[in-house]
C-alpha cells in the first residue's frame, strides 16, 4: 500500500495504547528521531541491496519496521542498537515479501542473490567513489529516463522523507500531480529495469545539477516548513548542509556546489532568530540580529569566494543572502542591489518565484507601484493558484502604498490558501494589525 508518508510515531504509539507508562515516554523521542533521520537512509540501504525496482517494497518494509518499533519499544525498551534493529526488521520484512512474490512466480531461487558475497564485496568500491549512501541514492534517482521534476519528486519523497504536500510545495505543484508523477516514475524505473548502482564516472557530472536542485529544495523545506507545527526543521537543514558539504569537498564539485553551500550557511546563520520562545515565526524585519551566527556567516563568505565569479543561480542567491547578513538593521538593507541581483537571476531561470521575489525587492527599494504591477502580472500564474505566497506579497506591497483595506483583503486571501499553522499565524497578525 502506498502511503503519503510513514505514520508519525506519536500517532501510532497512541493507537496501540502504550503511551501511559514510563517506558513509552522514554522511547518516544528515540522513535521520533529514527523516523526523522533513519527512514530515508533505511530505504536507500534496502534499495542498494535489493534494487531500485523494489523501491515501493522497500518503503513498505521500512514503514513496517517503524510500526513494529512503535509497538515493541514502549513495552520492552529500546534495543541497544536501534538503527541496527530497524534495519534488520525492515530487511526481514522485505525478504519475506520478496519470497512471497517469488513463490507466486515460481522464481524463489532469485531471492538469495542479493546476499551473495559478490554484492557485499562491491560495497567498498562504491563507497570509495561517493562515500554516503543517501547521496549515492540521489544520483541514482536522477536517472536520465526521468524528467527533472520526476527526479526531484522521487528524491524529496523517498530519500528526504517529505510528504506529498511538502514535495508539492517545493515544486509549486498540486498534490495530485505529484502523486501521479511519483507513480509514473516508479513504474518507469521498474519497466526499464534500472539497477541501483552508481552511474559511470563520466555520467555523474550530468546529474549534478539535479542533485544541487534537490539539496536546495530540501534545505528550503527545512528553513521554512510548508506543513507541521514547527516553522523551522533544523534537522532537515542540517542534513541538506551536511550532504552539500560532502559534495563540495568531492572531486565532482563545481563552483555551483560551493555557491550552494555558501547559500545554505548564510541562511543557517539566521535560523535561531527565526522563531521566538513561544515558537512564533519572526520575519526578517523582526529578528534579533545579535543572535545571527557570525561564524556561519564567515564560512558562507569563504565558500562564496571559493565559488568564484557568478556562474549559477546559487552564486546570486548566496550573494543576496549575504547582503541581508551584512545589514545591521532592516532599514540598512541594500534593497537596490538585491533587486538588481534578482533581475540577473531571471536571466538564469524566469521562475514565478524569482519574479515574485524581484517584485518584493523592487517594493522595498522604494518603488511599490512598480512592484504591484509586477505582482499583478503573476496573478494568472498556475504555480501560485494553490499557495499563499502571491497574495501575501501583494498585501505587503499594498501596505507600502497605504492601501490598507486592499492589503487586508489580500492577506485574507492568502490566509485562505495557507496550510502551515505558523504561516497562518503570521498572516493573521497582519490582518489584526490592519484591522485596528
Amino acid at each position: 500500500m502506498q502511503n503519503d508518508r510513514p505514520a508519525r510515531p506519536t500517532d501510532a504509539a497512541a493507537s496501540v495504547g502504550t503511551g501511559s507508562d514510563g517506558a513509552s515516554h522514554c522511547v518516544q523521542p528515540l522513535i521520533e528521531h529514527f523516523f526523522r533521520h533513519e527512514s530515508a537512509n533505511l530505504i536507500a540501504q534496502l534499495c542498494t541491496r535489493f534494487g531500485i525496482a523494489r523501491l515501493q517494497a522497500a518503503e513498505d518494509a521500512v514503514q513496517a519496521a517503524l510500526e513494529q518499533a512503535m509497538v515493541h519499544w514502549p513495552l520492552k525498551g529500546a534495543p541497544d542498537k536501534p538503527a541496527a534493529w530497524l534495519h534488520q526488521v525492515a530487511r526481514r520484512h522485505l525478504i519475506d515479501q520478496l519470497r512471497h512474490d517469488a513463490m507466486a512466480e515460481r522464481k524463489r531461487h532469485l531471492l538469495v542473490e542479493d546476499t551473495t558475497q559478490d554484492a557485499l564485496d562491491d560495497d567498498w568500491q562504491v563507497h570509495a567513489r561517493l562515500p554516503d549512501n543517501l547521496l549515492r541514492m540521489m544520483f541514482v534517482c536522477c536517472h536520465p529516463a526521468l524528467d527533472r521534476r520526476a527526479q526531484l519528486a522521487l528524491i524529496l519523497k523517498i530519500l528526504c522523507g517529505f510528504s506529498v504536500s511538502e514535495v508539492a510545495a517545493g515544486l509549486l505543484m498540486q498534490d495530485e500531480a505529484v502523486k501521479k508523477r511519483l507513480q509514473r516514475s516508479r513504474l518507469r524505473l521498474r519497466t526499464l529495469g534500472v539497477e541501483l548502482s552508481l552511474p559511470a564516472d563520466d555520467d555523474l557530472p550530468m546529474r549534478l545539477d539535479a542533485i544541487h536542485h534537490a539539496l536546495y529544495l530540501m534545505f528550503n523545506e527545512g528553513y521554512s516548513a510548508s506543513s507541521g507545527d514547527d516553522p523551522v526543521r533544523e534537522d532537515v537543514c542540517e542534513e541538506a548542509t551536511r550532504l552539500c558539504h560532502l559534495l563540495a569537498n568531492h572531486r565532482l564539485a563545481t563552483p555551483a556546489t560551493s555557491a550552494l553551500l555558501a547559500l545554505m550557511l548564510a541562511h543557517a546563520a539566521r535560523i535561531e532568530s527565526r522563531t521566538g520562545e513561544a515558537g512564533a515565526t519572526h520575519l526578517l524585519a523582526d529578528q534579533d540580529r545579535r543572535r545571527w551566527d557570525q561564524g556561519l556567516i564567515e564560512q558562507a563568505r569563504r565558500w562564496l569566494l571559493h565559488a568564484g565569479l557568478p556562474s549559477s543561480r546559487y552564486h546570486l542567491e548566496a550573494t543576496i543572502a549575504l547582503i541581508h547578513c551584512q545589514a545591521a538593521h532592516i532599514d540598512d538593507t541594500d534593497w537596490a542591489s538585491i533587486a538588481t541581483l534578482y533581475a540577473q537571476l531571471l536571466a538564469f531561470n524566469a521562475s514565478p518565484l524569482y519574479r515574485l521575489n524581484h517584485a518584493i525587492a523592487v517594493c522595498e527599494a522604494g518603488d511599490p507601484a512598480r512592484a504591484l504591477t509586477c505582482i499583478d502580472t503573476l496573478g494568472a500564474e498556475p504555480a501560485f493558484s494553490h499557495y499563499h505566497l502571491l497574495n501575501s506579497a501583494r498585501g505587503r506591497v499594498l501596505e507600502r502604498l497605504d492601501r490598507h483595506i486592499e492589503a487586508c483583503a489580500a492577506y485574507r486571501a492568502a490566509l485562505s490558501l495557507a496550510k502551515a499553522p505558523h504561516a497562518r499565524a503570521v498572516l493573521q497578525r497582519h490582518i489584526d494589525r490592519l484591522s485596528h
